[in-house]
């Protein structure tokens, strides 16, 4: 199962790590996850005071699910969660969710690492920090 959206809304990531793990079999042997997080200091503005998450095209939910959609098939997966926040957001907010699972733990890393890094290349949401 893939689930990937963007989002204005707060990521509850307890919730959804919840209902990740409801929805999950018993194929799967490991659950892993990336929660990335606004820090400081920024890249540009060291003491920025929020941060603007800008989708850089109209079809980011179809981006982000074929990005999880190559992942799974990649490294043989049972589910992966992706969600990631658009709008204004500030230090320590929640930015990105990303979960995956499968047998093996080794996959599951891998295919985490693999996915966080694909997203932040394909650049489909701006971050533009501001003071």
């Amino acid at each position: 199962m893939i689930t990937a959206y963007a989002t204005e809304e707060p990521i509850d990531y307890l919730a959804l790590y919840r209902t990740f793990i409801d929805q999950d079999d018993d194929r799967s042997g490991t659950v892993v996850s990336h929660h990335g997080m606004v820090k400081r200091p920024g890249k540009q503005i060291a003491d920025f005071s929020g941060v603007e998450l800008i989708p850089r095209s109209t079809d980011v939910n179809q981006r982000l699910a074929g990005l999880a959609a190559e992942t799974a098939q990649r490294f043989v997966l049972n589910q992966i969660l992706v969600v990631h926040r658009i709008g204004r957001v500030g230090p320590r907010d929640s930015v990105l969710l990303v979960m995956v699972s499968g047998a093996t733990r080794d996959r599951c890393f891998a295919a985490c690492s693999f996915l966080v890094d694909e997203i932040k290349k394909e650049a489909i949401i701006q971050l533009t920090e501001r003071p």
